[in-house]
This record gives C-alpha cells, sequence and structure tokens, in this order.
C-alpha cells in the first residue's frame, strides 16, 4: 500500500472512530474494538495478558462461537495498549487472511490458561510475514499518530511529535483492565 492509499484508509478510520479531543487512550481502545466489531461483523472481546513469547504483543483468534478474541500484552500503559490493538486491527484492515491451526493446543502456547478450548484458528500471525507485519506497524503507528494529534493537551502550541512522547509516559489515570464490547 502506497503513502497516500495509507493516508487516506487513516483518515477513514479515524472519521470512523469519532474520538472527542477529550477522549483517553482506555476509550480510544474501546472505540477501536467497536469499530472492529462493525468491520467483522462479529462480538469483538479483548484480553489484556501476559504473552510467553517476547515476540508476540498481540494476537487475534476468530471462537468456534463466532466471537472475535484479541489478545494484547498487559502493560501498565493505555498508550502502549492501544498501539498493540492498532496493530491486529490493521491486519483486519489490511485484508490479511487468518492463518488456521488444527489443534486448539497451538491456541494454548500463544497465552496459556487464557483461551478458550473452543478456539478453532488465530487470525493473529503465528507465522510472522514480514511485509504484513510490517505494513500493520505502519498503518498502526499512523492510526496512533492520528489519535494523538487530534487529543487536546494543556498547551495547544505543542508540537504532534512531543506530543506522541509525552503521551506515550501518560497513563491517563486509568485502570487496567480487560475491555468486552
Amino acid at each position: 500500500m502506497n503513502r497516500r492509499t495509507r493516508r487516506a484508509l487513516v483518515n477513514r478510520v479515524i472519521g470512523e472512530l469519532r474520538l472527542a479531543p477529550t477522549a483517553t487512550y482506555q476509550e480510544a481502545a474501546r472505540r477501536v474494538c467497536e469499530l472492529m466489531g462493525q468491520h467483522l461483523g462479529k462480538h469483538v472481546e479483548v484480553r489484556f495478558a501476559p504473552l510467553p513469547d517476547a515476540r508476540l504483543t498481540g494476537v487475534s483468534a476468530l471462537l468456534a462461537n463466532g466471537n472475535y478474541l484479541v489478545i494484547c500484552a498487559d502493560s501498565p500503559r493505555w498508550y502502549h495498549r492501544l498501539q498493540i490493538l492498532l496493530h491486529e486491527f490493521a491486519h483486519l484492515m489490511l485484508g490479511h487472511q487468518p492463518v488456521t491451526l488444527t489443534k486448539s493446543e497451538s491456541l494454548r502456547r500463544l497465552a496459556p490458561n487464557l483461551l478458550p478450548d473452543m478456539a478453532r484458528y488465530v487470525a493473529g500471525r503465528t507465522a510472522f510475514n514480514d511485509h504484513e507485519e510490517r505494513a500493520a506497524e505502519e498503518l498502526a503507528d499512523e492510526l496512533l499518530d492520528a489519535i494523538t494529534d487530534q487529543r487536546s493537551f494543556g498547551d495547544p502550541g505543542m508540537p504532534g511529535h512531543v506530543r506522541r512522547i509525552v503521551s506515550s509516559f501518560s497513563t491517563d489515570h486509568e485502570a487496567a483492565h480487560d475491555v468486552y464490547i
């Protein structure tokens, strides 16, 4: 995807999110979950948990009951959680195909004691494709930049890159918990 097409997609998604300038990163994450559900036509549940593989920060699974489960690495900062969630959402927006698994045991290795036995396949990347990962990361980065840039800050003249740095250290005084949409 070229820059112009990606920028148009970012603008479309930001418009669909309809976030208030005062929206917190937790509220943005909730809206991303709702938007995922709208695009998938399915119920979406997001869980934040420690993932055993340090290279893996997020994974998505379509469950046998038709629900969509997204597992994001547990982080005390909603900014980081939102980045991971946006990466998983970006895979969806880019039309990346899920990897089919034949055994639920494979899912248990990704997130022990977290995934229901009824999980059928993972839409997250269990076999890494560098091109798809890079494309999803670039789109997620641009989406997070756009979300951060539209947030209101105490200093309206603060440059966008400074806002992003400040935001990455902010906790928004929000409790860390799972999101159910």
